[in-house]
């Protein structure tokens, strides 16, 4: 979530970035036809313990940026709702976001060119030579990315001459002390994988799953929240047995991008694994004028799991000018 005059507004990446003058009005349109409810309904639905209302609505944010805290929580406060946050441990404070993020958004904009991240690719993941137009090498890169060393990373940029010119102010990434006052201030931090790989190609899922917990526990735990036991599966990629590893590693819930409506019976949460709705800038505000009647859309004929009474989970996108170029490489 981003205000226009940011810094990094430009090199945002769609359409995961919402304005936030659109996320107000998506608030004002989720309290008049939904009841919001916090982390601790759900789990306490799923729980058996305590039945949702109709018509819920859980708001989610992914990654662990510093506007969640700098333009998402004054306007959570200014309608009085709540929402969670999930955070890649490794991210925690960082000045810069994933150097994998800044590639795409670089690729998308035409700085990298597909000659060059197929040289990328083979120098990080050696798979051999590839067809440069392939458009799965930039997610493939995205995906598995995050868990290499930095010397490795750094030395395949230097030899192939990249710069990604790198945004650190303001500080993109959230830092201990801001996720404290997040969590003081009402809103539920989940986890969301140590380094944001895909947890289908992590070389360590095991760490993957207990890394953001422990690191995560240490910070919440100290104001107000008894634990984090939520977990939003990096990139929306998982498989039964991932979800399996998560829930017996001590999660309750497993969020993931799967664009379905989660269902309740009587009220309860039938199963912990939980798919998401987006809130596309894209799609709801194409010129800039917030269209109520296509977010309503979305969410009134998104397709269901499960019978039973829906429960809408939403994830606010993080919007940016690059939407027709994200498009036209596949962006999930």
């Amino acid at each position: 979530m981003l205000r226009h005059n940011d810094p990094r507004w430009e090199t945002a990446l769609s359409p995961w970035t919402l304005a936030d003058d659109i996320f107000d009005q998506c608030l004002t349109f989720f309290r008049s036809h939904y009841t919001i409810v916090t982390l601790d309904d759900v789990k306490a639905s799923v729980a058996g313990a305590r039945p949702l209302p109709p018509r819920c609505l859980l708001i989610t944010f992914d990654d662990g940026f510093a506007d969640n805290l700098d333009y998402a929580l004054p306007l959570l406060r200014k309608h009085g709702v709540f929402a969670t946050v999930f955070v890649s441990s490794d991210v925690i404070g960082r000045q810069e976001r994933l150097w994998t993020e800044d590639l795409l958004w670089a690729f998308m904009a035409g700085r990298v060119r597909p000659c060059e991240l197929a040289q990328l690719h083979a120098l990080l993941l050696g798979r051999g030579e590839h067809d440069p137009d392939d458009p799965k090498l930039i997610w493939d890169i995205v995906r598995r990315g995050p868990e290499l060393h930095d010397e490795q990373v750094q030395a395949a940029f230097s030899g192939l001459d990249i710069d990604l010119n790198r945004i650190t102010w303001p500080r993109q990434m959230l830092t201990r002390d801001d996720l404290a006052h997040l969590v003081a201030s009402g809103v539920s931090i989940g986890a969301h994988g140590k380094t944001h790989t895909a947890l289908t190609s992590s070389s360590d899922v095991a760490t993957e799953l207990s890394h953001p917990r422990a690191v995560l526990n240490d910070i919440v735990m100290a104001h107000g929240q008894s634990s984090v036991d939520a977990l939003s599966v990096p990139h929306g990629a998982y498989t039964p047995g991932i979800v399996d590893r998560a829930l017996a590693a001590g999660y309750e819930l497993v969020f993931t991008g799967d664009a379905v409506l989660s269902r309740l019976k009587n009220g309860f949460l039938v199963s912990p694994l939980v798919g998401r709705l987006d809130v596309d800038g894209r799609r709801i505000a194409p010129t800039g004028d917030f269209l109520p009647e296509v977010l309503a859309a979305s969410l009134f004929i998104a397709p269901q799991r499960q019978s039973g009474v829906a429960l809408r989970f939403v994830r606010p996108a993080r919007r940016s000018r690059f939407a027709n170029m994200a498009a036209r490489c596949n962006v999930p």
